[in-house]
């Protein structure tokens, strides 16, 4: 991801290790035939253009926020992938194959743990930064009020 250049190197080093992530998690999906399309479950048609909306909103990451903060860059994609797959399934069978597949994704990041990848609230917004007239960039939420 060519937009990290500009990131410090730790999240440099990290672009690689998103992009294998989330195509491990797509074709785990795609190849699944418990996520296939059926009559109940027709919305279930994942494609390419998931793993574009994911890699688009972990764009709008900035350096500033993201300094030596590998984990939150994590975090960010985690949610991404719950936003852009998680939030379709319908069956508690398909929420848990998926997080099976997510658990492979994140083998990836072999110095992290699971239960700091996944630790709620897992919410991140740019929101936040509009309201406080800042530059759109995606940051955690900190607290639900």
């Amino acid at each position: 991801m060519n937009h990290l250049e500009t990131f410090d190197k730790a999240n440099q080093d990290l672009g690689p290790k998103l992009i294998s992530a989330t195509m491990t998690v797509f074709l785990a999906i795609a190849n699944s035939a418990q996520f296939a399309p059926t009559a109940i479950k027709f919305h279930y048609q994942f494609n390419l253009r998931d793993m574009a909306r994911i890699v688009q909103n972990l764009l709008l990451a900035v350096p500033t926020q993201y300094k030596g903060n590998t984990l939150g860059m994590v975090r960010m994609w985690a949610h991404e992938c719950h936003r852009v797959w998680y939030d379709r399934l319908i069956f508690d069978a398909d929420r848990e194959a998926y997080m099976n597949f997510m658990r492979n994704g994140i083998k990836e990041f072999s110095d992290m743990k699971e239960e700091t990848i996944f630790e709620e609230p897992l919410l991140y917004t740019s929101y936040v930064a509009m309201c406080n007239g800042h530059e759109p960039t995606y940051l955690p939420v900190a607290e639900m009020i």
